[in-house]
């Protein structure tokens, strides 16, 4: 159990709902691992208090906070400093307080990316939120040779996946399946079931043999575990971290 005290810093989510999230177990078994007195906090938020919230990190000493639905793309207004990547997105998953200035990244779209190879492949991105939009600027980043980014919002929804070799569910929806995957393609589900049980996505990957099949829990250890480093300046302890997921 995470002991706060006085001396404790912190770190929190902010999003709306966050009840659902296991970044806090994830990120507080990587703080014991290394004996830091640090602890996350979920801060549920709702869309008209995001900066209010983000005023607030800075106004109580806290030295970052992930940020979750729906608030990625219009928490970069409340930025003091964006990143490459997250100014190139137009999405920030990861605040760093520094000084008083509150530095937005994310660590989305390079979670993604380090466990596929969409260098010369056909992607297809489901949704278009902040998270989305991470994922579309890293695949492109190392040589996608076409993207495709589909939502609810298009007419041609849901589209039919022929012919794509990366598909990467940036959506909430876990039980069911959007786009069938096929054998050789790379599917990578960012939605997750907090009981670890496999999405309807996944489930249906592996059952296709598809030739890489990425969880939202391998996503969200892999972006968790950047932001963590981002925080403390130390390497983050996969193993500790992954076995609060699992």
């Amino acid at each position: 159990m995470t002991t706060i005290r006085g001396t404790t810093t912190l770190v929190g989510l902010l999003g709306w709902p966050t009840g659902h999230s296991l970044s806090p177990p994830m990120q507080n078994a990587g703080f014991a691992a290394l004996g830091l007195d640090w602890a996350y906090v979920p801060l549920p938020t709702p869309p008209e208090r995001l900066a209010d919230a983000v005023r607030g990190l800075v106004a109580t000493g806290f030295a970052g906070a992930n940020v979750t639905i729906p608030h990625k793309e219009r928490v970069t207004l409340y930025c003091d400093e964006l990143d490459e990547v997250a100014a190139t997105a137009g999405s920030v998953n990861t605040l760093v307080v520094e000084d008083g200035r509150v530095l937005g990244s994310s660590t989305d779209g390079a979670a993604v990316t380090s466990q596929i190879d969409a260098h010369d492949r056909s992607v297809l991105i489901l949704g278009a939120g902040g998270s989305a939009k991470a994922v579309m600027h890293a695949v492109a980043s190392v040589g996608a040779a076409g993207i495709e980014l589909s939502s609810r919002r298009d007419g041609g929804w849901p589209p039919t996946g022929v012919g794509v070799d990366v598909l990467v569910n940036c959506t909430p929806v876990k039980d069911d399946v959007i786009v069938a995957p096929y054998p050789g393609m790379q599917v990578v589900d960012l939605a997750y079931n907090a009981d670890g049980s496999p999405t309807a996505l996944v489930a249906a990957a592996r059952a296709a043999g598809c030739e890489t099949v990425v969880d939202g829990l391998d996503v969200l250890l892999a972006q968790g575990a950047a932001s963590f480093e981002r925080w403390t300046g130390k390497p983050a302890p996969f193993a500790a971290m992954a076995e609060a997921l699992r």
